[in-house]
């Protein structure tokens, strides 16, 4: 399966999907004009990840800034990963934040109650 890589900017995310390496990173500041444009070509990524995936997902999360309607688009991501957990692979997600920012560890615990797979809240050290 091919790898997916977008190099993020001060509008969209950083991106790094690689099924051979094991490698699941999304982050960075996310707040585009389309989120159409930035997430539909991930979404469809893993629902071809979810055909095969591997034993166990480890995605890391991870944002500078993420607007309402990105969210929205990580919440699909969300309810897709939900549906191969335990039955194709066992996913887990650890969403990091800036422990000063409430904004994002609020966000992350409402995702967290959305899914039956481990969803950690990973507090990094502010700069």
């Amino acid at each position: 399966m091919e790898s997916y890589k977008v190099s993020g900017n001060n509008y969209i995310p950083d991106v790094c999907l690689d099924k051979d390496r094991g490698v699941f990173v999304i982050g960075g500041r996310s707040i585009p004009e389309n989120p159409n444009t930035i997430y539909d070509p991930i979404i469809e990524w893993w629902k071809n990840y979810a055909n095969e995936p591997n034993a166990n997902t480890i995605i890391d999360l991870g944002f500078e800034y993420v607007n309402s309607s990105s969210m929205k688009q990580i919440a699909r991501i969300m309810a897709l990963l939900d549906t191969i957990h335990g039955k194709k692979s066992m996913v887990m997600v650890r969403w990091h934040f800036n422990e000063l920012d409430t904004d994002s560890q609020n966000q992350a615990e409402r995702l967290s109650k959305m899914v039956n797979f481990p969803f950690s809240l990973v507090a990094d050290a502010s700069k």
